[in-house]
């Protein structure tokens, strides 16, 4: 192999390695549904509950740039019901960053614990999304090197709490001191080749 081919060679190979760089993977992690029984005591809001914990690993030499979770509210597990579910707030870590809000602004008025999905006739689930900030991924940053992220609930009022399947997407990157190591490895060994011919 000639100088000028392995100089192209190894160009092309750095050029690969910038491309998969600026490449996103993601990790797609669920739980649920749930269908959490009634709670009629009165003493609200209740205690956080944990509904699950989403368990992932993060590739060796990649780095986290973003994240979203997404839900339901009410399901469509139990026939007959109106899948609807009762006020309440959804965090992650604890009640550390919250990332659904079911509360209904009349609760007080109409006495009516359903909210979120009940304006809907049929009662159909519905759709939350929430995408975590620079700020929210450096304090789960612990939580992410170590795979594991609890979902919690705090119920508001009467009902049950029902959701639907709960989808976390972790989109990460290679970690750039990572590329750069391997394309000065790269351009060392052609520079290397070179003076030696």
């Amino acid at each position: 192999m000639n100088n000028r081919t392995f100089s192209t060679l190894i160009l092309a190979v750095v050029l690969s390695l910038c491309a998969a760089a600026s490449s996103k993977a993601d990790i797609i992690v669920t739980l649920g549904p749930f269908d959490q029984p009634a709670d009629f005591s009165g003493n609200y809001p209740l205690s956080p509950v944990t509904l699950g914990t989403f368990a992932f690993t993060i590739p060796n030499s990649q780095i986290v740039t973003g994240a979203t979770i997404s839900g339901t509210f009410g399901n469509n597990d139990i026939p007959g019901t109106t899948n609807v579910t009762a006020d309440s707030d959804y965090f992650v870590k604890g009640t550390a960053i919250e990332v659904a809000a079911c509360d209904s602004p009349n609760v007080a008025t109409s006495g009516l614990s359903l909210s979120c999905d009940a304006g809907s006739t049929t009662g159909d689930p519905t759709p939350w999304t929430y995408t975590f900030t620079p700020s929210d991924l450096t304090a789960l940053a612990s939580s992410l090197s170590a795979g594991s992220l609890d979902f919690n609930v705090v119920q508001n009022y009467y009902g049950a709490v029902e959701t639907g399947t709960i989808t976390l997407d972790i989109t990460t990157t290679p970690e750039p001191a990572t590329v750069s190591i391997v394309a000065l490895g790269l351009a060392g060994i052609a520079l290397l080749r070179r003076r030696s011919n």
